[in-house]
């Protein structure tokens, strides 16, 4: 009985001892196989941001089907936030290409994973934007896609180039430029791309740079002058560009600009265009040096055909110190003008001379004039179906002028009559008036005797 029992026991002992094996292998199977998961989940980060995986992460990002984005390199892991070094994003059309040295995430691959939406904030340093106008001023097209990312994001030490085809250099260069703003949902619910505003330049020193590009688009007279100096300051307005719908345009972006201090001198043919004009109202020849006043503002608007100003003031100080342009218009893409200058003539006292009253009430309100052609060769005129004496008249007596001039008999009755008004109030104050009239009179009548007047057959050898 006892060796039956024994010999049971070694049965078992032995079935035991062949199960420990398989116990074993499936235990340190299960083991290596869990550590190469959790050796695989500890390292897919490095293999994400090592690979052309890394492409993949940015291109889904931008949300762009015509654009592409790539990086050299990046670092990061589930929990440490994800930097791409060296990244450039372009189109298809290359009208747009931007390279950022660093691009820092705030989340690690894991906030990512688990809430996509709120990517957190995002740090561009050192990114550089070229964009290209083509020859019909059409700007990259932004084909945003569907999306429901939020984020912050903010610009160190950026860079911004806009150029077109007819400009061997461009028309904006900015650099060293701080920004910030965000993505997201506006006020009434609309996904926008919004820019904080910003000051663009602080204190900026004025040179020869300045009057091809930058500030003289802001103030066209800097294209016209040479020999700049002074400084000014540039601020942007808050910018909402819609990522949804039909609109998607930056435009218009507002701002101002402050001129702390400007002299320059004028080129030749701006100076001769001037003086053909103020030079006859002041009898001087005027001198090519300008000034602006001291902290005096610019407001501007950039929009898709050009950079619209408005309020800038320069002086002529050689020839009075109150003498005073204001400028105002549109320089379009194309380089063409559309501006007008207000030319205010110091006011004369009168004294109660008839003469000096004339004078007087010709220097009452500036004088109209309109800036057309292109940067390069500007024309300066006068309004289009105005002269210069039917736009004096308008300001030396608006009830009496007409816009053709009276015949010179019709003239002279109106100036006697004038003067032998019994009221003498009002016969002293229509002077000036009926003055003028019979000079534009008399003007008239020696244009059209000059246009009726026969040419002389050439003389015959």
């Amino acid at each position: 009985m006892t060796t039956e029992v024994e010999g049971q026991l070694t049965a078992i002992h032995k079935k035991t001892d062949a199960r420990k094996p398989r116990w074993r292998r499936a235990v340190v199977a299960s083991s290596v196989v869990f550590g190469m998961l959790l050796t695989g989940i500890g390292l897919l980060p490095t293999v994400l941001v090592n690979t052309s995986l890394r492409n993949r992460i940015l291109g889904s990002a931008i949300s762009q089907e015509t654009w592409s984005a790539t990086s050299e390199e990046a670092t990061g892991g589930w929990l440490a936030p994800i930097v791409f070094r060296n990244v450039q994003i372009t189109d298809t059309d290359g009208k747009f290409l931007c390279t950022i040295r660093e691009l820092r995430t705030s989340k690690g691959l894991l906030g990512f994973l688990t809430d996509g939406t709120e990517i957190g904030r995002i740090d561009l340093i050192e990114p550089r934007v070229e964009v290209h106008i083509d020859e019909d001023g059409k700007w990259p097209q932004c084909d945003q896609q569907p999306a429901d990312s939020r984020f912050s994001y903010a610009i160190e030490n950026g860079s911004v180039v806009i150029t077109v085809p007819w400009r061997d250099v461009p028309i904006v260069e900015l650099d060293e430029l701080v920004m910030s703003g965000k993505i997201g949902p506006n006020a009434e619910g609309r996904r926008t791309l919004t820019v904080n505003a910003a000051q663009i330049f602080d204190h900026e020193q004025l040179s020869e740079a300045h009057t091809t590009q930058n500030l003289a688009l802001i103030a066209p007279i800097l294209s016209q002058s040479t020999n700049v100096t002074g400084s000014a300051s540039v601020w942007i307005d808050n910018i909402e560009i819609p990522l949804e719908g039909d609109q998607r345009s930056p435009f218009p972006i507002k701002g101002r600009a402050e001129f702390h201090s400007l002299e320059a001198r004028l080129k030749e043919d701006w100076t001769r265009q001037l003086a053909a004009v103020t030079g006859q109202l002041t009898g001087t020849e005027l001198p090519d040096r300008i000034e602006m006043l001291k902290d005096s503002r610019v407001d501007f608007v950039v929009t898709d055909e050009g950079i619209a100003h408005e309020g800038m003031v320069f002086l002529l100080p050689k020839i009075a110190d109150e003498l005073r342009i204001t400028s105002s218009g549109m320089i379009r893409l194309d380089e063409s003008l559309d501006l007008q200058l207000a030319v205010k003539v110091p006011k004369i006292v009168a004294a109660g001379n008839p003469v000096m009253a004339l004078v007087s009430q010709l220097t009452s309100a500036p004088l109209q004039l309109s800036v057309k052609g292109t940067v390069s060769k500007p024309q300066l005129q006068l309004p289009q179906g105005m002269d210069l004496l039917s736009q004096l008249s308008q300001q030396v007596a608006p009830a009496q002028h007409q816009d053709e001039a009276p015949a010179v008999p019709a003239a002279v009755i109106n100036l006697i009559q004038g003067v032998s008004n019994t009221n003498k109030a009002e016969a002293q104050k229509d002077l000036p008036g009926n003055i003028f009239n019979l000079i534009r009179a008399i003007d008239k009548g020696a244009k059209e005797k000059a246009k009726d007047k026969p040419k002389k057959a050439p003389r015959k050898k």
